[in-house]
Parts: structure tokens; sequence; C-alpha cells
């Protein structure tokens, strides 16, 4: 009894503990997502930097240009989506106007066959005050994120800075750091992996999305690749949601047709990158089954917001690794693939 006792207040004591920290998370989410994110972002970027110093650049000049060619390339897209952006909220009270037009023949197509719908109180709430308030939202977060990058991007500069100094901190940290050292390269390179990896394949579905909008003649196929890059590193629902505002635009802007086409259009591309080329170019490697991929991105997601949906691959990806490393495997195995090679672990420095 003493015995089973204590593994019952050891049990809830676990628990107890999970949920403070938890809630601590949730609290202090605006804090910790920026950290989060710049320690992805110069983890990211170390290996490039340090390619650099084998060709002897220095550090701190390697760091001044890869960091400025980031700035470059982010503020081209800011550009290129701004400016769409603005094109589009230029254009979006008429869009009202043929959306609320299509809905009302739709409205009388099925009062004609005995059944009634009223969509009046849809419509009066996406009135001119509703668009002025989206318009100032919109700007209002364009701002806290113009602010969030200047701190994601000098932190990463200091962490980039520090990463020289860092394995000799660990060696005298650890308690184990022979060992402990080998689950975090090989949690550094899972996720290099997997970021590089979903960038391009994030960048090759934007590339599709905008060609296949553009073909069709829909306005702002630019605007639509876009969110189909973003929203692909969203695991799951990242492209289902990208599909939704180029199947809308195209069907304001052409005919039911043309929009159920681009829908399937939508199905095609995610179902070849998706379920096709994903899995043979990511294989197992991350370990990880589609279970706990999609219960970790409403996890993190609700935790940290939209930065913790991005990262709630690899957050999990640790997360398995640190159950791996301690007496806690069974945990680990459970958030794996279930396949015996996929989650033993490997080791990544040969």
């Amino acid at each position: 009894m003493t015995l089973t006792h204590t593994r019952s207040t050891q049990a809830l004591l676990t628990i107890a503990a999970v949920v403070v920290i938890l809630a601590g998370i949730r609290l202090s989410s605006s804090i910790i997502s920026p950290l989060l994110l710049a320690f992805f972002i110069s983890m990211i970027l170390n290996p490039v930097i340090t390619g650099l110093e084998k060709l002897y650049l220095p550090r701190g000049l390697g760091v001044l240009l890869v960091i400025s060619l980031l700035v470059l390339m982010a503020a081209s897209l800011i550009g290129i989506a701004g400016h769409a952006a603005q094109e589009f909220s230029r254009v979006l009270p008429g869009y009202r106007q043929e959306l609320l037009e299509m809905v009302t023949r739709f409205q009388w197509s099925l009062l004609k066959r005995g059944v009634s719908v009223d969509f009046s109180t849809l419509f009066n709430t996406l009135d001119s005050k509703w668009l002025f308030n989206l318009a100032t939202s919109f700007v209002s977060r364009m701002s806290s994120a113009t602010s969030y990058a200047v701190v994601i991007i000098l932190t990463v500069v200091f962490m980039l800075f520090e990463v020289p100094l860092l394995q000799g901190k660990l060696q005298r940290a650890l308690p184990d750091p022979d060992r402990q050292l080998l689950d975090v390269e090989r949690f550094v390179f899972s996720v290099n992996r997997y970021v590089i990896l979903k960038s391009i394949l994030s960048a090759i579905t934007g590339l599709l999305v905008t060609a296949m909008l553009q073909l069709k003649g829909v306005e702002f196929y630019v605007l639509a690749g876009l969110v189909a890059f973003f929203l692909n590193f969203i695991p799951n629902i990242g492209s289902i949601l990208a599909a939704i505002p180029g199947i809308l635009i195209t069907l304001l802007q052409k005919s039911p047709a043309d929009a159920a086409l681009v829908a399937a259009g939508y199905v095609a591309i995610n179902m070849v990158i998706g379920n096709l080329v994903e899995p043979r170019v990511l294989g197992k490697g991350l370990g990880l089954s589609s279970l706990v991929v999609f219960l970790s991105l409403m996890l993190w997601g609700w935790l940290l917001g939209p930065i913790g949906m991005l990262l709630s691959v690899p957050l999990t990806m640790c997360i398995k690794i640190l159950l791996e490393s301690s007496r806690h495997n069974g945990l680990a195995q459970l958030l794996g693939a279930g396949d015996d090679t996929a989650d033993r672990p490997s080791n990544v420095t040969q």
C-alpha cells in the first residue's frame, strides 16, 4: 500500500507540475514566442555562418551578411504581400456587393424549392464599419509584427555570437555531456532537415498555386501564392486554410465552375505535395505519428498562438528527444510513428 500510495502521489505531483508549467507558458506567451522563434532561426542560420567561417570569413561579418540577406528577403516578401493586400482592401467593398448578389440569387433559388434561408443577418455585419475595423486590426497587427521582428532579429544576432561558447558551457553544465550533446546534435540535425525541406516544398506549393490562378486569369494570384507558402508550414490544416482565399476570389471574379476547377487544383496540389512528395522527402525522419502532429498543432497553437502553430513540429520533436534520453522512454514511444526503425535514435554525426 505504501508503494502504491507513493506512486499515486508522484503521478499527481507530475500532473500538477505539468499543468503549472503549461499555465506559465500560456501567460508568458508574448515573451516566450519571439524567443523560441529567434532560437529556431539562429539554429537554422548557424550552419550557414559556420560554412562561411570555413571560407575564412570572420564570424562577425558572416552574421552581418546572413542577417542582412534575411532582412532583405523578409522585406521583399512583406512589400509584395503589403502591396497585394492594399489592392485587395481597395476592391473588397465591391467583392462584398458581388457576394451579396450571389447569395441573394442562391437564396431565391432555394426559396423556389420551398427552402427558406435568411442570410441578411450575416451581411448586416459586413458593413463599412466592419471593413474599417478589419483594416485597423490588420494595421495594428502589422505594427506589432514589425516590433516583434526587431526584437527577434536582435535576439538572433546575440544567439549567433553566443554559439561558439555554447558547447563549452554545455560540457560544464550537463551531468552526462557526451550522451546529452549527441541528443542536442540529433535535435539540431532533425530540425534543420525538417525546416529546409519544408521550406522547399512550401515554395513549390506557393509557386504552383500562383501559376494555377494566373493561368485562370484570377487577380491577386501573388497574394494567394504567398498565403499558400506561409500556411503550408502549419501541419495538417495549413494547406486547407490556404485554399479558402483562392477559391473565394475565383468565385467572385469568375464563376462557380471556375471556382470548382480551382478547388480541384488545390486538392491536386495538396495531394501530390502533401501525400506523395512530402512523405518521400521527409520520410519517417520526424519520428512522430500523424495524430501527435495534429494534437501538437492544437496544443502549441493554444499556448503560443500562431508562432506555436508554426513551431509545433520542432517543439514536439524536442520533447520526444528529451523523453528518449530520460527514464520516460515509454512516453517517447507513444509520440513516435510506430516504426521501430524510425523511432530508434540515430547517430547524426556519421
